[in-house]
C-alpha cells in the first residue's frame, strides 16, 4: 500500500478544505454573532480551523513524496476512504467548538451527514444557531454531492492527483460514469460545471420568487446535492410557498439524473437522454409513486382536496426517492402502506452517476431483469439468455456485483437494526434510522422521522449510523476493503 500517496492527497484536501472554510468565514464576520452557550464565537472557530487544516495539510503534501501516479485500484479506494474520514474530523470542529453541536459524536456525526448528503441531524434548535455555522452545514452538502475530491481533480490536475481509480471510488454508481472528454480534468471541470449552472440557476429562481438570498443559497446548496439540509426547524414546510415548492421539486428531480445526461443535455443529444433505460425507470417510479401517494392522502383527509394531497404528495415523494430528505409534512402520519412506499423509495434512489445516494435505478433495473431471466429459464432450462441494459449486455462480472452490494446493503441494514436494538433503540427507530443513514436519505420513521432528530440516539449508536452514512455514500466496497489485511500488504 502506498502510505505516502494517501498522506500526500489528505494533505491536498486540507489545503483546499482550509481554503473553503473562508467562505463561512465570511459569513461568521457579516453576521458577528457569539457562540451558543458562551462557546467560542462562529468566526474565531472558523479561522483557528481553516489556518490548522492549511498547515497540517501543507506539511502532509510538502514533505512527503505522492506516488500518486503508481496508483492501483485498491490504493484509490482506500484514498478516498481515508480522505473522507480525515475532512470530518477537521470539519467538525467548528460545530464543536461554537456549541452548535454540544458533544464531540454529535459534530461529528452531523458533518458526516453533511458531506454524505445524508441529511440526518441530530439538531434539535436549527433556527436558534449562527448564520456561519448554517451555512458550513449547507456548504459541506454542497461540496460532498459531486465530491470534495472531485474538486481536486478539476482545481488541481498540476499535482498530478488525476487517477481514474479516485474518480470510480467518489462519484455514487461510479462504475456507470462515462468520462465525457479524453482527460479526467477536463471531465472533472465538466462536471462541477453543470453542478455550478444548476446552483445558479435555482439561486435566482428562488429569490426572483422571494426567498431571502440566505435561505435560497442554503436551500440550493442542499437540494443540487440532494441533501436535505435546512436552516430552519421545519425543513421547507416553514415557508408554505408553493411555487418554493416546485422549484425545489424540479432540482431534486434534475440532482438525481445522472450528470452524463446533462452534458448531454447541454449537447442537444436527445436521442441519448430520452432512450435512457434509467432514466426512464426512474421517472416512472417518481410519477406513479406520486399518483399512489396523491389518491392515498386524498382519501386520508378528502376534506382538503385533491390539490393538496398532490401537493404534499410530489415533495415527499421526491424528496425521498433522490435521497434528498425535505419534508413539508410529517410522513409518519401518512397510511401505513404509503409509509412502506416511502421506505422502498428510500431503498431504490435515482440515478447512478447523480448526487443521490441508495442503491440507485439502475441497479434495481438488473436486479428485475435477474429476475424475469431466471423465470424465463424455468420454462427455457437450457436457453442462454443475457442480461441487457438499453443494447448493452452485462458480463457476468458486472451482474455479481450488483446482487452483492443488494446483499450487503441488506446485510449493513440487519446489522445497524440489530445493533441500535442492543443500545435500547425501539423497532421502527432502529430499522429506518439504519436504513436512512445507511443509504443517504436522513429522515426515517419513529423518533428520527421528519419532525423529529438523531439526538436521542446513544452516542455508540451515533458512532455506528456515522459509519453507515460513508458505507453508503463511498458504496460499501471502499470502506471494507480498508479493513481487509490485504489491502494494506505490499
Amino acid at each position: 500500500m502506498n502510505l505516502q500517496a494517501i498522506f500526500n492527497v489528505v494533505g491536498v484536501l486540507l489545503i483546499l478544505l482550509g481554503a473553503i472554510l473562508i467562505v463561512p468565514l465570511l459569513v461568521s464576520l457579516y453576521y458577528l454573532e457569539p457562540g451558543l452557550h458562551g462557546a467560542m464565537a462562529p468566526h474565531t472557530a472558523f479561522l483557528i480551523v481553516a489556518i490548522l487544516s492549511v498547515v497540517v495539510g501543507s506539511a502532509l503534501w510538502k514533505y512527503l513524496p505522492s506516488g500518486i501516479e503508481k496508483l492501483r485500484e485498491r490504493e484509490g479506494f482506500a484514498i478516498v476512504g481515508v480522505s473522507w474520514v480525515s475532512l470530518t474530523l477537521v470539519s467538525c470542529l467548528p460545530l464543536y467548538l461554537t456549541g452548535a453541536c454540544p458533544s464531540f459524536v454529535d459534530a461529528f456525526f452531523e458533518t458526516m451527514s453533511g458531506f454524505t448528503t445524508t441529511g440526518a441531524s441530530v439538531l434539535s434548535n436549527i433556527d436558534d444557531l449562527p448564520h456561519g455555522v448554517l451555512f458550513w452545514r449547507n456548504l459541506m452538502q454542497w461540496m460532498g454531492g459531486m465530491g470534495i475530491i472531485m474538486l481536486s481533480l478539476a482545481i488541481f490536475p498540476a499535482l498530478g492527483i488525476g487517477s481514474f481509480q479516485l474518480f470510480k471510488a467518489e462519484i455514487p454508481g461510479g462504475a456507470t460514469v462515462e468520462r465525457m472528454q479524453p482527460r479526467l480534468a477536463e471531465t472533472a471541470k465538466l462536471l462541477w460545471t453543470t453542478y455550478l449552472v444548476l446552483t445558479v440557476a435555482e439561486i435566482a429562481l428562488l429569490v426572483g420568487g422571494g426567498m431571502g438570498w440566505f435561505d435560497a443559497v442554503c436551500h440550493t446548496f442542499s437540494t443540487v446535492a440532494t441533501g436535505g439540509f435546512s436552516p430552519h426547524q421545519e425543513s421547507v414546510g416553514h415557508f408554505n410557498n408553493l411555487y418554493f415548492e416546485m422549484v425545489i421539486i424540479t432540482f431534486m428531480y434534475l440532482g438525481g439524473v445522472n450528470f452524463a445526461l446533462h452534458y448531454h443535455m447541454v449537447h442537444r443529444n436527445w436521442d441519448v437522454v430520452t432512450t435512457n433505460p434509467e432514466l426512464r425507470f426512474y421517472t416512472l417510479v417518481v410519477v406513479l409513486s406520486v399518483a399512489a401517494a396523491t389518491v392515498g392522502l386524498w382519501a386520508q383527509t378528502p376534506e382538503n382536496g385533491v390539490g393538496d394531497a398532490l401537493r404534499r404528495a410530489a415533495f415527499n415523494v421526491v424528496s425521498i426517492n433522490t435521497t434528498t430528505g425535505y419534508a413539508t409534512d410529517d410522513f409518519t402520519q401518512w397510511p401505513d402502506y404509503l409509509q412502506v412506499l416511502l421506505v422502498g423509495l428510500m431503498m431504490m434512489g435515482a440515478c447512478a452517476g447523480s448526487t443521490s445516494g441508495s442503491f440507485k435505478a439502475i441497479r434495481v433495473i438488473i436486479i428485475l431483469k435477474v429476475i424475469y431471466r431466471e423465470l424465463q429459464k424455468l420454462v427455457h432450462p437450457r436457453a442462454v439468455i443475457s442480461i441487457k441494459v438499453g443494447q448493452r449486455a452485462l458480463d457476468s462480472d458486472q451482474v455479481t456485483n450488483v446482487l452483492s452490494l443488494w446483499g450487503l446493503f441488506f446485510g449493513l441494514s440487519g446489522l445497524g437494526y440489530l445493533l441500535l436494538s442492543i443500545l435500547g433503540v425501539d423497532n421502527a427507530t432502529s430499522l429506518t434510522g439504519t436504513i436512512a443513514c445507511l443509504f443517504n436519505i436522513g429522515p426515517g420513521l419513529g423518533a428520527v422521522g421528519p419532525a423529529g432528530d438523531y439526538s436521542s440516539i446513544p452516542a455508540a449508536g451515533k458512532w455506528i449510523l456515522s459509519l453507515m452514512m460513508l458505507l453508503g455514500r463511498l458504496e460499501i466496497y471502499g470502506i471494507l476493503l480498508l479493513f481487509m489485511p490485504v489491502t494494506w500488504r505490499k
